[in-house]
Order: C-alpha cells, then structure tokens, then sequence
C-alpha cells in the first residue's frame, strides 16, 4: 500500500475513532490528541493509541506488520513500570460497517488500549499543587532502582551504548545539526559555553565512563523519563516508555534519571528534583551518579533544543504564532542547558560561612545530601586533630586551648588538604567553617584557581538576638560547635568584615528562616555567580 493510501485511510479511521459509537463501551464523550507519531483517543476511563503509519527513520511505522509489533513492544515494555494499566492490543476491522475492534473483515490496524489515570495524578500536576510527599519520591525511587537493577541483568553488548566514545559522538551529533543556530547573540554565546563545557567535561572524565559500565549502570530504561509519564495512582506508575527504538532505551541509568530533573527544573522544581536525585543515589548506593548528572542534564536539555530547532525549520513560512512558541521553548531549554554548563565544566567548592550559631552546619549538610558531594567541617577536624589534648573544648575561654589561632591555622590547613584531594579528582565539596579571618577566605580563593574550580562563600546571616537564643539553648546540649553564649562578643569582635568578597562568589543568606526556604535563595542565586566564574574559564 502506498503512503499516500495509507494517510487516507489513517484518516477515516481517526475519524470513525473520534466517535463515541466506535467503542463497544460507549463512552460519554472522546477527546482526541496527538502526538507527531501517534493519535490518542481517551474514551471514558479507557485509552487507545493508534501509530501513524510514518516512517522518520529512527523509528518505522510504515507497514502493518511494524504498527503490530510496536503496539506488542510497547504494551510489553510499559507493563515493566505498571500494575494494570496496559491492558493489551487491540484488533481493528473493516467491513461494510465500518471500522471497529476485532470484528470480522479485513484487518487494517492495531490499538494499544489502556486505562485512563486522572491527570491530576501526574507527578506535573502534584508538582503543581505542591502536593508532593516524602514517601512518594521514595517510593519512586525504590521502584526505579528495582526496575535498573533487573534491567541490567540484559545482553552485555548494550553496555557499548554507555562507552565514551558513543556518549561523545552523541554530544557531537546535537552540535553538528545546530549549525544554523539564528538565536540572539547571547543565546550564540551560550551555545559556545555549553559546546565548550561539554568538550572539557569529556577530557577530563572518560574514567568516569567506563565505570559507570564496569558498575553495571548501563541497562534497558525508560528513555523518555518525564514528569507527565509518572502517576500516583494505586502506587508508583511510569508510563509511555520508548519502544520503537532500542538506542533510545539502552543507556546509563544517569541519563534516564537526568531526563527526569531536567524536565521538573525546566518546569521550575528544582529543589524537588534535587531531592528525588538524592533520595535515589541513598537507595542505591551510587554515589558518583551525582558526578556526570549534570552532564546528562546538559546533553537531554540540548537534545530538546535540537528538537525545537528542527521542528522551527519545518514549518511554513506563515506558521508565526507556532515558530514564536517553539522559539520560546527552545530558548528555555537553551537557558537550562547553559546553567548546567556551568556546573559540569569545574567542580564547585561551596564555603558555609559566617558568625556563629547561624546554621552553617544545618545548610552545609543540606546542601550535601542534595548535591551528594563531601561536606568538610572545620569543628570535626578540630576534634580530631586535638584527640589527645588535655582540654577538648572551647571552655578555656575564646582563642585558647585547641582554638588558638595556631590550633585554627592548622585545623583550616587539614581542611583544604582534605578538599584539594576531592576537587582533583573532579569532585565538588563543602566546606563548613567560620572563616573569621580573610587571611582563610584567600587561601579558599587560593585553592579554587589551584584546582580550576569555581567558588562560593554563602554567609550566613542571622540577627543578633537571634544567634544570643540559639547559643543559650545549646548550653545543655552536646554539640561539636563548643562556641557558647559567652563567646559571642570576643567572636563577633575579631570577625573580619566579607566586604572583601568579589559579588561573584559571595552570597549573603538570612538563616532565621525554614531551611527549605534558606536552601531555595542558595539555589536560586548559585546559577548567576557560577555563570560568571565560568564564562572565561570556557572561552
């Protein structure tokens, strides 16, 4: 049959489809929707999708035969993330009557049904609602990390689909079909960053790759992990996987994962996605999946660019409104790639900073469990390195015993001896101190050009009475801070100002709010000061 038989009939039959009297359970009414390779009925609590009969060649729907084996693949697949929800596929007929399902005639097609989940159980309209919960994510996570940990136990020839040389040449590909990129000048700059970047993430971290093989991270996912995709709905479901292409599905777990936060932070939830990406590397004890996140955020931001840009070049020419549309989404998802960008291209030392009692601490190990990286304080190696001193606290009174400016010198050395060792190895880290002195700040400086990497000093910044109640209340508590209510004075005294501090790596908090809400400032304003420590470093 010839392609353009074929679009005529696929035609009548979406038309014959559109009807509530097509379906034996005569549904009140039929929303039709489609997608570039697919028409979508959602027929009262039942879906059917029928494939286009196209061929785009990355995937091939052309004939009978492939319609029917992709709607099995697909309906196979997705059952891997569901519980009931892919009900089989159906037969469509034709005869003197007309179409419909498993009649007798002529066979002309072939319909994935399914049961309708409400929309308001997307984790998009949770996201929306904020009606996220803890025990969601972690269920999410647990079921991800089972379904992996199966689909790694496929033929082992998949795992070349994780190698440095594919996961580059793929990087290559989204620059190479870009190369008529008409945005504005700073979306070309941008451009430039991210290829840059990228370049200089593969360089230094091919090792990298090739142990995320030899660790079994390479498997059959999802490979089109969105937030639209997963349900709260009698448990976890993860619907709507890639089917018609095994190269699409045949990746580092990262990747898939990466997909999944990207899309929530292109819909504005990063410390949500943060959160899900931490709670998973908890689960699966995959520490260095926090390591190339962001490159994979990166390169699933520029495929969504390049998909953009694509579909812009395709339009008529009268097609304004659309263009204008993909346009804006083109550049959002520039936007997103380029803040990532930033990130991957050098590790980034965060310092936690300022007069005590501020919450250093509780940020520092905030900012740790979301980002997976080390958090270095400065109160533990103090009590480490002073083991065997005679008197191991602060009692003796400010500046005295193992806090002696000798003793704080020493402590700060361990601490950047500690860090250097991380960001070698192309790890960011934190850093948890007071840093009273800028003689500390400029050896932190120091050590970040030593390393290339970038920097940020968050002071935390609290009101006096404030920081007065917090110290009185851990009179009777055993903390690691020996810094009491009668050290306030002496502290807050020899306290160098951080007006020294460049705007591009200082960034002043109020702590006497929700850590949630002191963590979401930190989020919101890392992208700016990291953009500029980065813009000549990948020039």
């Amino acid at each position: 049959m010839d392609t353009r038989t074929q679009a005529h009939d696929h035609d009548a039959l979406v038309a014959a489809m559109a009807s509530a009297d097509f379906y034996p359970h005569k549904p009140t009414n039929i929303i039709h929707k489609q997608t570039h390779i697919s028409d979508v009925f959602l027929a009262g609590d039942l879906v059917y999708k029928v494939k286009k009969p196209v061929n785009m060649g990355f995937l091939d729907f052309s004939t009978l035969e492939k319609r029917y084996k992709f709607c099995c693949e697909e309906v196979r697949l997705n059952q891997r993330l569901t519980s009931d929800i892919y009900l089989g596929v159906e037969t469509i007929t034709r005869d003197n009557g007309g179409f419909g399902f498993n009649r007798s005639g002529e066979t002309v097609d072939y319909a994935v049904k399914m049961r309708r989940l409400p929309d308001e159980n997307t984790l998009k309209a949770m996201l929306t609602a904020n009606r996220v919960k803890q025990g969601f994510i972690d269920a999410l996570t647990r079921k991800l990390a089972d379904f992996y940990a199966h689909s790694a136990a496929e033929p082992r020839d998949m795992e070349q689909f994780g190698s440095f040389a594919v996961i580059a040449r793929n990087c290559r590909e989204n620059f190479e079909q870009l190369p008529a990129f008409t945005g504005t000048g700073s979306n070309k700059s941008k451009l430039q960053i991210i290829k840059n970047a990228t370049r200089l993430f593969l360089d230094r971290h091919q090792d990298l790759f090739d142990k995320r093989i030899e660790n079994g991270h390479i498997c059959d996912t999802h490979g089109d992990l969105k937030a639209e995709h997963v349900y709260d709905y009698q448990g976890v479901q993860i619907l709507d996987c890639i089917e018609f292409n095994q190269r699409f599905r045949y990746q580092d777990t990262a990747c898939d994962l990466a997909f999944l936060a990207m899309d929530m932070e292109f819909l504005g939830y990063r410390p949500a996605a943060l959160f899900l990406l931490s709670q998973y590397v908890k689960t699966t004890d995959d520490p260095n999946l926090m390591q190339v996140i962001d490159f994979y955020k990166c390169y699933r931001a520029m495929v969504q660019v390049k998909v953009y840009h694509l579909q812009i070049d395709d339009m008529p020419a009268k097609e304004d409104t659309g263009k204008a549309q993909h346009a804006h989404k083109m550049e959002r998802y520039l936007d997103l790639a380029y803040q990532y960008a930033v990130k991957m291209a050098c590790p980034v030392i965060w310092v936690t900073c300022g007069m005590i009692a501020t919450g250093k601490s509780t940020v520092a190990k905030k900012l740790a469990e979301l980002f997976s990286i080390p958090s270095i304080s400065s109160d533990e190696i103090r009590k480490t390195l002073f083991e065997d001193l005679p008197e191991k606290s602060g009692e003796t009174g400010f500046e005295k015993g193992m806090y002696t400016p000798e003793a704080t010198s020493l402590v700060y050395g361990k601490m950047l001896i500690t860090a250097q060792a991380a960001l070698e190895k192309g790890r960011s880290v934190i850093l948890d101190a007071t840093c009273r002195k800028q003689k500390e700040r400029q050896d932190m400086l120091q050590l970040a050009r030593d390393t290339s990497a970038n920097i940020i000093f968050v002071e935390c910044r609290c009101p006096d009475h404030e920081i007065k109640t917090r110290l009185k209340n851990r009179e009777h508590q055993s903390t690691v801070s020996d810094a009491r209510l009668k050290h306030f004075s002496a502290i807050k005294k020899s306290m160098d100002p951080f007006d020294n501090l460049s705007a591009d790596v200082h960034m002043p908090v109020r702590t006497d709010q929700p850590v949630d809400s002191i963590i979401e400032t930190i989020l919101t304003g890392e992208h700016e000061l990291l953009a500029r420590q980065t813009a000549h470093k990948t020039r």
